[in-house]
């Protein structure tokens, strides 16, 4: 990453994996971050929730979408992960790493949630270098 760019206060979204490091992955951000995080860093209701809390109660101007390299929701199915937790579900996995960020970042963009103020970014931090790669900027 380069510049100034994470060094404002925003809400990130990101995968609940322990490789994600923010440290490595954003620079200074770990001190001005409000951090979600969940399996595979998907837009799931619950995250919906606190992006509108941040954006419109604690008003903050950027959301971050951080995907990583080696995630395992990638590596499944729908069916194949009902088959390995018995419980039949929308996990929300996904194929294509970059298609992923994308239609997350765009449907952000798009929902009419956010303020045209807000930045909405989306990226992947390899977990084998440690760096992150911005894929969408305002």
């Amino acid at each position: 990453m380069d510049g100034n760019y994470l060094d404002r206060d925003m809400a990130l979204l990101t995968c609940m994996d322990p490789r994600i490091q923010l440290t490595h992955s954003t620079r200074s951000l770990t001190g001005s971050a409000f951090v979600l995080r969940n399996a595979g860093g998907r837009l799931t209701d619950d995250v919906m929730r606190g992006l509108i809390i941040c954006t419109r109660v604690i008003d903050l101007k950027e959301v971050g979408i951080l995907r990583h390299t080696d995630c395992r929701l990638s590596s499944f199915t729908n069916e194949e992960l009902a088959d390995k937790t018995g419980l039949a579900m929308d996990y929300m996995p996904f194929s294509d790493l970059a298609a992923s960020v994308v239609a997350d970042v765009s449907y952000l963009r798009s929902c009419g949630l956010f303020g045209g103020d807000t930045v909405i970014w989306g990226g992947i931090y390899d977990v084998e270098s440690r760096t992150t790669e911005v894929l969408l900027l305002e």
